[in-house]
């Protein structure tokens, strides 16, 4: 990590808790995972992924006040949470060549 992001990623956290709190509550899929593990790169050409760890753009995890919009922490909450259900929904490369829409759609 780059000296000074650290303080950036408590929003990504936040909204990853709020995820993982969210499904229990709604669906009662308690996560299921030792760890839910980050990867934020620079020169990521997509919002996020999930390989194993689930890389992200930086554009989706780090942000202060100082510089991010109410659009960009919107943003980051979506793409968090978007990545943490597919925890419940699947991966689309796990999926048939067909299915992978409704993955994405789902999660």
């Amino acid at each position: 990590m780059r000296r000074g992001d650290l303080a950036k990623t408590e929003h990504a956290m936040n909204s990853l808790i709020a995820s993982v709190v969210w499904d229990e509550a709604r669906f009662g899929l308690p996560l299921d995972l030792e760890r839910f593990m980050i990867v934020a790169v620079a020169d990521f050409n997509m919002g996020a992924m999930g390989q194993g760890p689930e890389l992200f753009n930086t554009k989706f995890v780090l942000a202060s006040p100082a510089t991010a919009t109410d659009t960009d922490y919107a943003l980051i909450e979506s793409v968090v949470g978007h990545e943490y259900f597919h925890n419940w929904t699947g991966k689309p490369r796990h999926l048939p060549r067909l299915v992978p829409a409704l993955a994405q759609g789902t999660a």
